[in-house]
């Protein structure tokens, strides 16, 4: 089975010459695949009802949905992760006891391998459900700033349960009768389901399809699978002209570690097709990673699920067969090294790079406090209009200073 994990934070910064640019903190297991193979127990769990129609009221925040559930009289928050075959919890989490089911190996998509334990949850209320039996994975990589409890994936459709996520109105429907969408308007595209996750066809280019995972687990709109990004470029220069730029790094950071250090390339999409409605003026980037669609798309309508059909229908809330999305290009992307934050990507179009950061730089102090971990970085809190003072180490073997004002 499969479970990707996928989360994008960002921190928006700009030069103490006020310019301005972003900092995208990748730092959260994004866009990896982990296969494992499980035996000897069911990964079924059970529903308290049939023929039910809930309405359940949820959280949208940086570009991810959140969904209250009931756990041991507690309320917890479960992240819908669309992107991920299954759930999944947390070493440490506060979930109360589970059930251990045993251990697999698991490999993501960086070809690292490792031995995660398989777990029951304990039973819990999702809006007037009882979910019973519910099996997560086991990880002690926990994303950073991860503001819930645990995971629920698409496990929860493939049971026979149609969805309707609308965030404008912050409410998720779900009802186990497969006709209840059928008067629904929008743009529809069927889904395979590959290690039991969705994948659909969008076109980023004209005349150009590519195959991505629809996965509200991720923040961005779009990503793009490097391999997939050089066969389209080979085969037509207008692929090429959307290109802002090239850069040696990396980003991803899987279940069990970081993907290797390659090509990456900044896409300026002119438009991304979803069936015959157009996200304009889209920036991207690619990965190591499988290609997606992400839980910003939410922001711009609803989506129904229907697993039944294995259909994804999107109808924007503008009512128009277009929206311009007109978001900016990453510019820094931090990383982990060695257990410090370190600059994993820089785009060399962007201020950042312009004021002398560069890829590989190690962040020692802010402001002179010393920053000795990742999770000290993520921590440190930037104070708005405020200059701060980054000390930063480079592969030369130089330190220097960049001063940066934080912004909201």
């Amino acid at each position: 089975m499969v479970y990707e994990k996928k989360r994008i934070f960002g921190l928006s910064i700009k030069l103490h010459d006020m310019r301005k640019f972003a900092i995208i903190i990748l730092s959260l297991t994004v866009g990896i695949p982990v296969f494992c193979q499980m035996r000897g127990y069911k990964a079924d769990f059970h529903l308290s009802e049939k023929h039910f129609c809930d309405t359940i009221d949820i959280e949208y925040k940086d570009g991810q949905v959140y969904v209250p559930v009931t756990m041991n009289g507690q309320r917890k928050w479960f992240n819908l992760d669309t992107g991920s075959s299954q759930g999944m919890v947390y070493l440490g989490a506060s979930i109360g006891y589970w059930t251990e089911l045993g251990n697999v190996v698991s490999r993501d998509a960086n070809g690292l391998a490792d031995t995660v334990k398989v777990v029951r949850m304990p039973d819990f209320r999702l809006g007037h459900l009882t979910v019973s039996g519910y099996v997560a994975s086991m990880t002690a990589r926990r994303p950073v700033k991860a503001n819930y409890d645990a995971i629920i994936g698409f496990d929860l459709f493939h049971k026979g349960i149609c969805a309707k996520i609308d965030v404008r109105h912050k409410r998720l429907i779900l009802t186990d009768n497969r006709h209840a969408f059928d008067r629904e308007q929008g743009y529809t595209l069927k889904y395979k389901l590959k290690w039991f996750v969705p994948y659909i066809l969008v076109s980023p280019f004209m005349r150009h399809v590519d195959e991505v995972l629809f996965d509200t687990g991720a923040k961005q709109l779009y990503t793009m699978n490097k391999e997939s990004f050089d066969r389209h470029a080979y085969k037509s220069k207008n692929v090429e002209s959307q290109v802002e730029g090239r850069a040696q790094g990396h980003l991803a950071i899987g279940v069990h570690g970081t993907e290797e250090r390659s090509e990456v390339a900044f896409l300026h999409l002119d438009r991304l097709k979803w069936d015959e409605f157009s996200f304009t003026d889209v920036r991207a980037i690619t990965t190591q990673g499988t290609s997606r669609i992400g839980g910003s798309i939410l922001q711009y309508g609803t989506v129904i699920i229907n697993p039944f059909e294995r259909r994804l229908t999107f109808a924007p809330y503008n009512g128009k067969d277009s929206v311009r999305v007109g978001n900016r290009q990453m510019g820094v992307a931090f990383t982990p090294h060695e257990g410090r934050a370190g600059v994993g990507l820089i785009f060399e179009k962007s201020a950042a790079y312009q004021a002398g950061l560069r890829e590989g730089d190690i962040i020692l102090k802010i402001d002179g406090r010393t920053i000795p971990t990742f999770q000290d970085f993520l921590n440190f809190r930037l104070t708005e209009n405020q200059r701060h003072v980054f000390t930063v180490f480079s592969r030369n073997g130089k330190m220097r200073e960049v001063a940066v004002e934080a912004e909201q």
